[in-house]
Order: structure tokens, then sequence, then C-alpha cells
């Protein structure tokens, strides 16, 4: 059992409905389904039962929801301890990323950042990589989330992380597979960023070093909308793992590896030369990190240079 799988009980239980319950946890209704029958089938037991449209919970929720309160109730004396006992820091700062990170990964970033930092005030832009670069330069932005370091000469840069491209796709189009080879995408119908994207000439450049041309039937630059394609058996794509949140479409899209050719993405952050990384920023980049370790199939190791 999990605090993520606690907080989803105790608000289903207290809202008494999967859609009130969603609202409230600012997840769709999918996740909040998820979360309590994995924990249901962890422990081989049922918590609730249907009734017209509420869920009525049975007397082992009525004593499990005692002992998660308490334990939701201690985490936040421990929080409120922390923050009572560091040095406060304050500011703000001017953050940007392409916009395949602000898909999952800036989101939740800055929600757990400003549950921790409260008194940052923060600037989160995304953009095409051109746009990042010329609002950096111009003073916008104090920093910036990108894909690779190439055209970054007259940048700072630190390497945060890296990760393996993967195929996505309705949980019936991929049907139990645990890998796929490039030349076997031309079987599916596939829908990939436009050329105006980083992530898309990464793509192309890879595939063509396998003799691979790839003919996508739709392109797509929007992460978000591409994903809702996907949700259509039959359809795939190629995206990083850090553009999936897990929240967003419940089980309905799988992810699965890509090898021949096997794409790796670095992530890296970028600063104009004539500034540092100041405080809050170094903390914002800690918990990016951080997060980013969480997703499986992407490789941190590398981020404790950019943040120390």
């Amino acid at each position: 059992m999990d605090l993520r799988q606690i907080r989803t009980f105790v608000a289903l239980y207290e809202e008494g409905r999967i859609t009130r319950a969603a609202l409230r946890l600012h997840v769709v209704q999918p996740a909040v389904s998820q979360q309590i029958k994995r924990l249901e089938t962890l422990y081989g037991t049922q918590l609730f039962v249907r009734r017209n449209q509420s869920l009525i919970p049975n007397a082992l929720a009525d004593e499990l929801y005692r002992h998660s309160i308490r334990v939701l109730a201690e985490l936040e004396k421990a929080h409120s301890l922390l923050k009572s006992g560091a040095d406060r820091i304050g500011g703000k700062i001017n953050v940007g990323a392409q916009a395949s990170f602000h898909q999952f990964v800036i989101a939740r970033t800055l929600q757990r950042f400003s549950e921790i930092y409260p008194d940052v005030e923060v600037l989160s832009r995304d953009g095409y990589r051109s746009d990042l670069i010329a609002w950096m330069t111009a003073g916008d932005l104090d920093f910036s989330i990108l894909s690779t370091a190439q055209d970054l000469l007259s940048m700072q840069t630190r390497d945060l992380s890296s990760e393996a491209l993967v195929v996505v796709g309705h949980r019936d189009t991929l049907n139990g597979r645990n890998a796929i080879e490039g030349r076997e995408l031309k079987e599916f119908r596939l829908v990939l960023p436009s050329r105006f994207k980083s992530l898309r000439n990464l793509i192309d450049a890879q595939f063509q070093l396998e003799g691979i041309t790839l003919r996508p039937r739709l392109e797509v630059d929007s992460i978000q909308s591409l994903l809702h394609v996907t949700l259509t058996p039959g359809w795939l794509s190629i995206v990083p793992p850090t553009a999936l949140s897990p929240e967003m479409f419940g089980s309905a899209l799988e992810k699965l590896s890509l090898v021949k050719p096997l794409i790796r993405r670095r992530v890296i952050v970028a600063w104009p030369p004539h500034k540092t990384l100041e405080v809050p920023a170094v903390r914002f980049l800690q918990v990016l990190v951080q997060g980013m370790s969480e997703i499986p199939g992407v490789d941190t190791s590398s981020g404790g240079d950019a943040i120390a």
C-alpha cells in the first residue's frame, strides 16, 4: 500500500462517488477506480459495495479509514515540522520546457515544488525549442528543460537524464507484445509529431540509420492530442516515457520497447551564460530529477551534476 492509494481511498470514502473523488484529486475517473482495484486486489478483499450511483464502504473500509486518516495526519505533521525547521526559500523563477515535458513531468514537478517551497513564485512556459532559446537569450526565462544539447553553444548546459523512446498504443493494438522492431510499424497506422519538432527529427534520423523511412498517417504536434489518437485500436506512436501520465488514460494505453532502432533522448537543463542557477532554481531541478527517477525507463544517474 502506498500514499497514493491511501489518499485515493480516503477521497472515495469521504465523497462516496468516483466522479467527486476524481475531481477532488484532480485526476480522471479511471485513475480512481484503478487505484482502488489495485488496493483490493493486493489484499484480496472488497472495500466498497455499489448502490445506485454511490459506493458504500463496508465494515473493513470503516476501520481502514480510521487508520488512513491518522497516517495522513501524521504525514502532515512531519511535513510541517520539516518546513518550519528549514530556511525559508523565496523569490521567483521563470521556467521553460519543451511541450513533451509539460504533458506530465513539469505539471507534477510544479505541484510538488509548490507544496515544498510555497514562498517561491513560478512562471512556467512551454514552446518550440527555438522559442525557448530566444526567451532565455532575452532574459525572459531563467532556464529551460530541453532534449539534447545541439545548437546550444551559447548556453550553459547540464545533463539531467536520458530515456529510451517507447511505442504507445491501445492495449488491443499491442496485444500482449513486449517489444516491437521499427520495420514492424508499417503494419500499423502511425501518428507522429511534425518535422517542426526536435522529437520527430530524432526519430527520423535514427530510423534512417536502419534504412527505414517512416510514413505516418497523421502528424500532430500536441502530445496530448497524439495520445488520444492512439486510443483508437490500430494506431501507434513513438514518445518519450516522460510524456506519459499513468493517470491520464487509465489502463487503455500501453507502452512497449522499441528495438532496431533503440532511440535514446538526452534531457538537459540550459541557462544563459551570464547567469547562475539560484537556490530556488536548483531546488526546482532537484524536485524535477526526483520525479523523473520514478518513471520506468528514465535514467537520472547523470542528473547529480546539474543539481549539486
